[in-house]
């Protein structure tokens, strides 16, 4: 139920300063009003990316602000209108989209906020979701799929869009085609698994586990890889002679020189992270010759996050949740973030302290 009007304190996970676990402490602070063109939400969940883990670190350094609430994704319920909000009532329950932009620019105004040069994120430069309220711009706030638990639906906005994003904006994969996704134990690659089936592609997957490598087929990849094999990218060549189509990149360090290696000639490598390290080698002769497209890609626009919420509705879509943590124990959950033990996202049960611990 939405947290009656009396109530003047919120309760949030803050990363006090930049450091280990010990950093994050539940603070309570003055429940926040919403004003002209906001909501308000009790949040139910909130789900943990590798973001939040180089906000705590301060990597890099001087770059994250703190004291500062973690967690871009959250979903929740409405429970209070600012001035002039129209299409939403207090108890409807919703996603969040996680960016912000200036609003103003050419790229804001044409919807493609990523391009902003004022991007970012909640739980970045403004408090995000692992928090029990949190006002945002009415314009931020999407229906829940009524199939999704709350945990899944926290895990739904970045992971998703950044998946939809890289496959089928940036990377135009097309139906027929041959993708790697790398990393298939993560949100984003069980995420980018997912995406890559809907738009009809062959899925490689890859994960240094057999366990993960056969969650990922019960996700629908057609053929699975030891990312930990130094010859995983001669295999994916022998999989789909001539090369893939496609990688979906998000890992760095030496794995990226390998994924030009089992792309064909005009394929296209997309890439939206660096989990491993972001200094990577590469042999330009390869990139030019063999007319290899290395392409960029950073979250996505609130139109395609409506299409990966509507695709969830149908089914198309689940997030793969790996643990759930009530808001208690935030250090805990940051840890298991950190130790990549699970399949899936972490995900932080927000409003009901009285949960279990981890599943």
């Amino acid at each position: 139920m939405p947290t009656p009007p009396e109530a003047a304190r919120s309760r949030a996970l803050v990363t006090t300063r930049h450091g280990g676990p010990e950093v994050l402490e539940i603070l309570e602070r003055e429940l926040p009003k919403p004003g002209p063109g906001e909501v308000r939400v009790q949040l139910r969940a909130a789900a943990l990316n590798h973001l939040d883990l180089w906000v705590r670190r301060g990597i890099p350094a001087g770059h994250w602000p703190v004291p500062i609430v973690p967690c871009a994704d959250g979903a929740g319920v409405v429970d209070a209108l600012g001035a002039g909000v129209v299409g939403l009532a207090v108890g409807d329950p919703v996603v969040l989209y996680p960016v912000r932009s200036c609003g103003n620019c050419t790229a804001c105004r044409a919807g493609d906020p990523p391009h902003c040069k004022h991007f970012g994120m909640l739980g970045e430069h403004v408090d995000g979701c692992a928090q029990e309220h949190l006002v945002v711009p009415a314009s931020s706030v999407l229906p829940k799929p009524a199939q999704l638990g709350w945990a899944e639906a926290a895990a739904l906005p970045t992971t998703f869009l950044t998946a939809w994003r890289m496959l089928a904006t940036t990377a135009r994969l097309q139906p027929g085609e041959t993708v790697v996704v790398h990393g298939a134990s993560s949100g984003v690659g069980s995420a980018g698994i997912q995406v890559a089936k809907v738009l009809g592609a062959r899925v490689i997957a890859t994960a240094r586990r057999d366990a993960d490598l056969q969650r990922a087929r019960e996700l629908g990849a057609n053929d699975v890889l030891r990312s930990d094999d130094p010859e995983w990218s001669r295999a994916a060549r022998k999989l789909c002679p001539g090369g893939v189509d496609v990688v979906f990149e998000h890992i760095g360090g030496e794995l990226f020189s390998a994924s030009i290696r089992a792309l064909r000639r005009g394929g296209r490598l997309v890439t939206c992270g660096a989990t491993a390290g972001h200094q990577v080698d590469l042999d330009l002769r390869k990139i030019f010759f063999h007319s290899i497209a290395v392409l960029g890609s950073t979250m996505g626009s609130l139109a395609e996050l409506e299409t990966v919420v509507t695709l969830a509705g149908r089914g198309a879509l689940r997030p793969e949740v790996g643990a759930v943590f009530p808001l208690r124990e935030g250090r805990a959950a940051m840890q298991a973030l950190e130790g990549r033990a699970h399949f899936g996202k972490i995900v932080l049960q927000v409003s009901d302290d009285e949960a279990p611990a981890a599943t």
